[in-house]
Formats: C-alpha cells, sequence, structure tokens
C-alpha cells in the first residue's frame, strides 16, 4: 500500500526565494544606515515656524520608524544564525546590491521615474478645489492634488505591489485622505495644488 504524499498549496510570496539571515543582515544595515541620513538631514532643515509646522518632522518619524524596523530585521537575523562576520556582511551586501540592480528592478525603476515626473506635472497644471458642506456646518475639501494623487499612487503600488487594483484604490484612498487631512485641518498646511 502506497502512501501518498500531500502537497500544500503554496502562497505567492513563499514561490519566490527565501532570504537568508545573512541577507536580512545587510538589508537592515542598508536600511539603518539610509535611516540614520534621513534623521540627521531632516533634523538640520530649517524650522520657520512652531515645531509642528516644521518641514523635516515627517521625515524625522519616517527615518525614525525606519530605523526601528531595521533594528529588528537584524535582531531577527542575529537570532536566526546570521554570522556578524565583516567578510562575510560585506560578500551578502554585495548580493543584495545585485539584487536591487536586477533587470528587473531596472524596468520598474524607470517606470517609477516616468510616472513621478507625470504625477508632478499633472499637480503643477491641473488645479481646481470642489467644498462639500455637512450638516455638522463643516466643509470637506477636495482638490486636484488629493484626486490626482490617488490615482497615480494606485498605479505605483500595483506596479509594485502586485496586489489587486481594488486593494491598492483601497490602501490609496485611505492613506491619501487621512495625510490631506492631518496637514489641512490638524496642521493648517494646504497641499501643493500648483507651483
Amino acid at each position: 500500500m502506497a502512501i501518498e504524499e500531500v502537497v500544500q498549496p503554496v502562497a505567492e510570496e513563499e514561490v519566490e526565494e527565501r532570504s537568508s539571515p545573512n541577507k536580512d543582515l545587510a538589508s537592515a544595515f542598508v536600511i539603518g544606515v539610509l535611516s540614520i541620513l534621513v534623521i540627521v538631514f531632516s533634523i538640520r532643515l530649517d524650522m520657520p515656524g512652531s515645531f509642528y509646522t516644521a518641514p523635516g518632522l515627517l521625515p524625522f518619524f519616517t527615518g525614525c520608524t525606519l530605523l526601528l524596523m531595521a533594528i529588528m530585521l537584524g535582531k531577527q537575523a542575529v537570532r536566526a544564525g546570521a554570522a556578524v562576520n565583516l567578510s562575510e556582511l560585506l560578500d551578502d551586501l554585495t548580493i543584495v546590491a545585485k539584487q536591487l540592480w536586477s533587470a528587473e528592478q531596472d524596468r520598474r525603476r524607470f517606470l517609477l521615474m516616468v510616472i513621478i515626473t507625470f504625477y508632478v506635472l499633472l499637480i503643477a497644471f491641473i488645479n481646481f478645489n470642489f467644498r462639500i458642506s455637512t450638516p455638522l456646518d463643516f466643509d470637506f475639501e477636495i482638490s486636484s492634488y488629493e484626486v490626482i494623487s490617488v490615482f497615480v499612487v494606485t498605479w505605483i503600488l500595483r506596479l509594485f505591489w502586485k496586489a489587486s487594483v481594488r486593494r491598492c484604490f483601497i490602501v490609496t484612498l485611505t492613506t491619501v485622505v487621512i495625510l490631506t487631512s492631518i496637514f489641512r485641518y490638524g496642521f493648517g498646511i494646504l497641499m501643493p495644488e500648483t507651483f
């Protein structure tokens, strides 16, 4: 009597080659260095008004978050058996760099540059602003910046995330509405509409 082997379905993410602990450690090192640079440069920006309107506030928090994630990734890599040998770390950094600059990534980077250029031009030349009155004596504003951002960022997410268009749209819409509302209604700063 033969025993049949049960084959489990494999998720799309599991099909790709799994990262080794050494590659994770190398990636954590690269992300850590970049996040420290972001933090340093955001602190060096001038603060024309109060702390809450400082232009370096968002990059500072983003850099801190990236640094925290890099530290967590590095800890997990060391626990998983990553060698903390300098020569092996440099070899793994080379492997990570080669993976980052593959032909597929080059095509995506070029397409991303085209999309961002298109995005900047759309924001520069298209300008409208709608006000929607609510029963709470509050006017909700929708500008060209939000509409263009939702469509372009959805396209970028679809290109890099590979999720469904609906999922990319929902994530983008939620993020853009929350961020523009925080800046417009919380900080009193209008998002850019034109140059």
